[in-house]
């Protein structure tokens, strides 16, 4: 992957992650980041992380998505791009 964008983890450590995509949700007017630290889970496969993407001062911010309605959409949303609808 070419696009590389570094996190700082809740402990202030900044990690170098590989950006998936960006997209976003026009009825919410929100942008989200699908990111991997290229760790594989128990079944061997990479595991990808989202967030909320969010701009302060010209500077890009990873929020939690904590409302499970939000999430519940945002995994539909990235079940559909991997399958190729969007």
């Amino acid at each position: 992957m070419e696009n590389k964008v570094t996190i700082v983890n809740p402990k202030g450590q900044k990690i170098v992650a590989d950006l998936i995509t960006v997209f976003r949700v026009e009825t919410t007017n929100q942008d989200y980041a699908v990111y991997t630290f290229n760790q594989k889970d128990q079944n061997n496969k990479i595991k990808d992380y989202v967030s909320r993407v969010r701009i302060e001062n010209g500077e890009f911010f990873f929020d939690t998505i904590e409302d499970e309605n939000e999430w519940e959409m945002v995994k539909g949303i990235i079940s559909r791009l991997k399958e190729g609808e969007i």
